[in-house]
C-alpha cells in the first residue's frame, strides 16, 4: 500500500510541476503584452470609444497569475518534503517488496545489481517485480471502479 501512496505522490508532483510551468508561460506571455512597441507611423489611429485599459486588464491577470504561482509552489515544497518522507519510511521498511521498490524505482538500479544486493537470485527479483506491478494495478482497478461509483451516485441522487 506505501509502494501505491508514493506512486500516487509521484504524479501529483509531476502534474504539479507542469501546472506551473503552464502557468508561468501564461504570465510571461501577459508581461510581454503589456510591453511597449514601437509605434507604426503609417497607421492611422481611431479609438472607438471604449473605457476598457488593457493594460490594467493584463496587470490585474499577472496578479492572478502571481497568486496561483505563489500558491502552486507551496503545493508543490509541501508534495516534495511529503515524497521524501515516504522515500525515507520506505527505505527503513524491512520487506523485501519495499526494498526491491526502493532499489528498481527510487535508485534505478538494474535486476542484477538488485539480486547480488539482496542476496536473490534474478528470478526472483523479477516475481517480485511482478508482484509490484500486480499492486500497483489492483490499486488503480479498485479507483476506477470507485470514481465510477461515485459518478453513478452522484447522477442518481442529484
Amino acid at each position: 500500500m506505501y509502494i501505491k501512496n508514493y506512486f500516487d505522490q509521484q504524479q501529483e508532483l509531476k502534474v504539479a510541476r507542469i501546472r506551473l510551468e503552464y502557468l508561468e508561460e501564461k504570465k510571461h506571455l501577459f508581461y510581454q503584452k503589456t510591453q511597449p512597441k514601437a509605434a507604426a507611423m503609417n497607421k492611422i489611429m481611431v479609438t472607438n470609444g471604449s473605457n476598457t485599459n488593457k493594460f490594467l486588464d493584463y496587470v490585474e491577470r499577472i496578479e492572478e497569475l502571481d497568486e496561483k504561482i505563489t500558491n502552486l509552489k507551496q503545493i508543490i515544497s509541501m508534495l516534495e518534503y511529503y515524497l521524501k518522507r515516504m522515500e525515507m519510511s520506505l527505505r527503513t521498511m524491512k520487506g523485501i517488496l519495499e526494498k526491491i521498490f526502493v532499489d528498481r524505482y527510487i535508485d534505478n538500479l538494474s535486476v542484477k545489481k538488485i539480486a547480488i544486493k539482496e542476496n536473490y537470485s534474478q528470478s526472483d527479483v523479477y516475481r517480485k517485480l511482478s508482484i509490484i506491478r500486480r499492486i500497483l494495478k489492483e490499486e488503480k482497478k479498485r479507483e476506477k471502479i470507485n470514481d465510477k461509483i461515485v459518478l453513478w451516485k452522484n447522477w442518481f441522487f442529484s
